[in-house]
């Protein structure tokens, strides 16, 4: 494992998720000697204009490309399918512009003051503790990540001054109102049209497949027609579920289980509280005592508590929300405090309380209970549960002893025997795999694998989460053709379209022809129950067309004046379309909202800047000395 895939697997949190990206980016720019004080010798074989690419680097990068195509695969990719190695031309491609493009931004004078540096990291969030930079946080957080600030700050000049090569082309690009005004017209262009279409559809069910036409397509391209390896195995599992009637849970237990939830549940009890406080010190507590005992009073005789303290607590807080201090459930407050809420009825006041903070007068204004289940109620889940718990020690166990059975035996009898469980087996199937556990991507790996196909049986597999298995080969078969009687109904099916496809074509060379002449087809299009289709003013994002039709559709050149423009073609599905252009209908900026006058600016500032330093990095790169 890399040490950057460590840190991928270790890092944890927010903060890590926002400050791995960079880190990740160090690494594959300059590998580990430039940001950490240990140099690593890798014996590079890749150098640019004399400087060597560190071989952690190229790893890192191919690694880098790796993760990126499984995140864009999705989770339905094996990540074991992927090798990073196989990308290690194009990480070096990226390194070695990489590294061109800082020489040329040093080559050019570009620099970074320390000023800007410094302010840089200053600014960086995760360098920072409530709004304000520290430096004793930036070196933790860099050497949780193995990093020095010297070799932070390298890495950051370097990323800074290959910023400024590439900002320095798409700040100085533009687009001139004329360039604008003449994509925008390409771009909105609109187009009048109709068109026939033959769908190949139409013409399949006519088409007639003669037995010797099937043999000499079946003879003439075996390769279509090959099963390739299939495998039938035999099985055993362990179901955590089918060890559940082995766990008996006594009376008892569920019972104690049982008070242990009510104990819990009771302790749970939320209180909402008020207070009165008259801070004092040991000197003034009689004084406290004495005024607290006197509201307490006033408060019995009906005066308000609320208005009491508003005008009496010291808890200014507090008191001017009638003394609520909200809810506790019993380790919020000081414990003389908690104690002596924990006694109150709702609404009652307590005597005076004295807590290191003063004296108290405590209101309980809210109380929130649980409801408590009967134990009949509760009963069968608690013993579910129970035995749940039980089920997974011994599910474990037995895991872990099929697995050494297993390894130990030369077939599956006596792991069944021992663990009882049953034999199993299924039909053949292959690298695609097949229905119930062959259906399993963990199974379909190990029947193919060489332990299996060495006779052996397999390591214990995971099926989910409550099931694994050992399997092992019953039947194999190396690819072979199948037969024809096999495949006869899919070659028929073939032909019959591929004919269809050839009348269709045939069909509509001999319509564009007519078109071409001058003639009107319109009587032979009715013969064949197909007419014309007329669209207004198509868009290039209009979907009322396929995408591919729409694409012939605007490739075609303008009709002369007063006269149309007729094409044909075949699209990809067979059909053949007939396209009679009538008028083109150019873009206008002026009709074009400002946002997308603003986009369609920014993209072609992108295209030139992208245009000029491709062009300067070809000729820097022609010109370097490249190693390989």
């Amino acid at each position: 494992m890399t040490m950057l895939q460590t840190i991928r697997n270790n890092s944890q949190g927010l903060l890590a998720k926002i400050f791995i990206g960079f880190v990740i980016l160090v690494f594959a720019l300059f590998g580990l000697d430039s940001i950490v004080g240990t140099i690593v010798n890798s014996n590079s074989t890749v150098s640019v204009n004399g400087v060597d690419l560190n071989e952690l680097a190229i790893e890192n990068e191919a690694q880098r490309i790796s993760q990126q195509l499984l995140s864009n695969l999705g989770a339905n990719i094996d990540p074991g399918s992927i090798d990073p190695s196989q990308f290690r031309e194009q990480a070096v491609n990226n390194l070695v512009e990489r590294e061109l493009i800082f020489q040329t931004a040093v080559e050019n004078n570009m620099t970074l003051s320390p000023a800007e540096l410094d302010r840089q990291i200053a600014q960086t969030a995760e360098f920072q503790v409530n709004g304000s930079f520290s430096i004793e946080r930036a070196r933790a957080l860099l050497a949780s990540f193995g990093m020095t600030p010297a070799g932070y700050r390298a890495a950051l000049l370097r990323e800074g001054l290959m910023d400024q090569m590439l900002s320095s082309y798409s700040d100085s690009s533009f687009a001139t109102p004329a360039e604008i005004e003449m994509v925008s017209r390409i771009n909105n262009q609109q187009r009048t049209l109709r068109h026939i279409r033959i769908p190949v559809e139409m013409l399949t069910q006519t088409q007639t497949v003669t037995d010797d036409e099937i043999s000499q397509y079946y003879d003439d391209n075996p390769e279509q027609y090959m099963q390739g390896e299939r495998v039938a195995i035999e099985y055993v599992v362990l179901d955590r579920q089918n060890l559940m009637d082995e766990i008996e849970v006594s009376e008892d237990e569920i019972r104690a289980q049982y008070n242990t939830e009510i104990a819990s549940l009771e302790s749970a009890v939320e209180r909402r509280a008020s207070h009165i406080l008259l801070q004092a010190s040991d000197d003034t507590i009689n004084e406290a005592m004495t005024q607290a005992q006197e509201l307490k009073s006033r408060i019995d005789n009906g005066e308000s508590f609320e208005d009491l303290a508003a005008e009496f607590s010291d808890d200014t807080g507090s008191a001017q929300f009638g003394g609520d201090v909200g809810y506790t459930s019993g380790d919020t407050f000081a414990e003389p405090f908690e104690n002596a809420l924990a006694q109150l009825e709702l609404e009652q006041v307590s005597d005076p309380v004295r807590t290191q903070f003063g004296v108290h007068l405590i209101k309980l204004t809210e109380l929130s209970e649980s409801d408590i289940p009967e134990f009949e109620e509760s009963r069968d889940r608690i013993e579910t549960e129970l035995q749940e718990q039980a089920v997974d020690d011994i599910y474990i166990a037995r895991a872990e002893e099929l697995g050494n059975l297993a390894f130990e035996s030369l077939d599956l009898e006596q792991p069944a025997e021992s663990l009882g469980l049953e034999i199993q087996t299924t039909e053949l199937f292959d690298r695609s795999g097949g229905v119930g556990i062959a259906a399993n991507q963990s199974v379909i790996d190990a029947a193919f694998g060489a332990e299996v196909r060495d006779g052996l049986n397999s390591a214990l597999l995971t099926i989910d989460d409550s099931r694994t298995a050992v399997i092992r080969e019953l039947e194999r078969r190396e690819p072979e053709l199948r037969p024809l009687a096999e495949v006869s109904g899919q070659i028929e099916a073939s032909l019959r379209r591929e004919k269809a496809r050839q009348e269709a074509q045939t069909l509509g060379q001999s319509y564009l022809s007519s078109l071409e002449n001058g003639q009107n087809i319109d009587a032979l299009l009715s013969v064949q129950g197909l007419q014309w289709q007329s669209t207004q003013a198509l868009s290039r994002n209009d979907t009322s067309l396929p995408a591919e039709l729409r694409r012939m559709i605007f490739e075609m050149p303008k009709p002369a004046e007063g006269e149309t423009e007729i094409q044909g073609g075949q699209l990809q599905n067979g059909d053949y379309v007939i396209i009679q252009l009538q008028e083109i209908i150019p873009g206008s900026l002026a009709e074009m909202p400002e946002e997308e006058q603003m986009q369609l600016k920014n993209y072609l500032l992108q295209q030139e800047a992208a245009a000029d330093f491709n062009a300067v990095m070809s000729g820097v790169q022609a010109r370097a000395d490249i190693q390989r």
